[in-house]
């Protein structure tokens, strides 16, 4: 939840009437793309459960939800403070909650942000990043519990077009400290992490923390992997469940010299696709130009085009309705240029200082909610509808 990269950009007041002919232009000229086109429901100040977001995201025509399943699954929806307890991804998955969520008949694809409580079950303990955790034993728990998920999904959805895309929240940021361009530009900020490391993480270093994520994100791809081969033993044909690792820094970590979950964990790990937290691309002056570069980019080093940008979205500014202009050019050149999804943070305003929301605190409709709305009218004008299926890559490039 990168959510105030983006304050300080000093934007003009754009009238109702200027938006309007935007959107009419923009608009006539869009491709279908309710089926990769997705909005985050992550919580926030008006939300009281998963479903509410999920219905809410159906209502205006969205095919594509992203949602939080971890242990925090009571706590990020304000349903109790308490950690789940004994959690298991297929035991959160049979919350009544969860399961209408899922149930949606014009959901297509549900991107997951998940953690196991195998490796976080106390809510505040990111095993996940210890190396140390990886033991034998425990290594196989994290398989098994995603292997399990992933038959759930594949028994219970075997009859219907769904997809799930198992993610993580923005891997670079998790590891160093919340803000890994503040830990490469910042000297200070840099020296405050590590010394806390130990004693925030339990783990040494963010070095040591890359290798613990680089473990975890290949035990859950066995799992997924085993969870497939265990639904074909059952005749159960077709992928349901597929992975998607997410990172946050494309640029900052690698030119100031540290590792990154770009260049130093994905080409070492297995995946079906992978997430870009679109931030860094966004806070810059061409925002569509700059992600469209760092799409080519981390194509490059992933040697895939399968990319999903996890996350993107623009602050909401008093007397200014740039955040629709600049959320239209930037999801624009992202399907241009081929990306499998692209999500919108979020459905829900988080608090009042982070208003990205298509909905305030209040739960009133912002412009915003108004542009996602017709896009998606378009996209579901008669005719036929192609289901959600994942789409096919486009040719790599060659790794550098």
């Amino acid at each position: 939840m990168s959510i105030d990269l983006l304050s300080g950009t000093d934007m003009r007041p754009v009238t109702g009437s200027v938006i309007l002919a935007f959107l009419v232009s923009a608009l006539s000229a869009q491709p279908r793309s309710a089926t990769q086109l997705g909005i985050y429901h992550w919580g926030a100040g008006h939300s009281h459960s998963v479903n509410e977001g999920v219905t809410a995201i159906v209502s205006l025509g969205g095919h594509v939800a992203r949602v939080a399943l971890s242990p925090r699954y009571y706590r990020d929806y304000h349903i109790a403070e308490t950690c789940y307890p004994n959690f298991t991804l297929t035991a959160a998955a049979q919350e009544p909650d969860f399961q209408q969520a899922f149930d949606q008949p014009a959901m297509d694809v549900y991107i997951l942000t998940t953690y196991d409580g195998a490796s976080f079950g106390d809510c505040q303990t990111p095993n996940f990043l210890n190396p140390a955790f990886f033991t034998p034993s425990q290594t196989a728990a994290v398989v098994q519990e995603y292997s399990d998920f992933t038959l759930y999904l594949s028994r219970r959805y075997h009859h219907t077009h769904k997809r799930f895309i198992l993610s993580n929240w923005e891997a670079d940021n998790a590891i160093y400290c919340g803000q890994a361009a503040r830990y490469a530009g910042d000297a200070d900020f840099r020296e405050a992490c590590r010394s806390q490391y130990p004693a925030a993480y339990g783990i040494a270093s963010p070095e040591d923390a890359l290798q613990g994520l680089t473990q975890w994100l290949n035990a859950r791809a066995r799992g997924m992997a085993d969870g497939q081969q265990r639904a074909l033993a059952e005749g159960i044909g077709g992928k349901r469940v597929y992975s998607a690792p997410e990172f946050n820094i494309v640029r900052t970590l690698h030119d100031h010299g540290f590792p990154s979950v770009l260049y130093d964990v994905l080409p070492s790990v297995m995946f079906d696709y992978v997430s870009y937290s679109a931030w860094e691309s966004l806070d810059s002056p061409d925002p569509a130009r700059t992600l469209w570069n760092d799409l080519e980019t981390v194509q490059n080093v992933v040697g895939s085009s399968a990319i999903i940008v996890g996350e993107s979205g623009f602050l909401r500014q008093s007397g200014s309705q740039q955040d629709v202009v600049r959320t239209s050019q930037t999801i624009d050149a992202a399907l241009a240029w081929g990306a499998a999804y692209v999500i919108q943070w979020q459905l829900y305003d988080t608090d009042a200082r982070n208003a990205f929301g298509l909905f305030d605190l209040e739960g009133r409709p912002t412009p915003l909610r108004d542009w996602f709305q017709l896009r998606f009218q378009q996209a579901n004008a008669p005719g036929p509808r192609t289901p959600a299926i994942p789409p096919v890559p486009r040719t790599p490039a060659p790794r550098n």
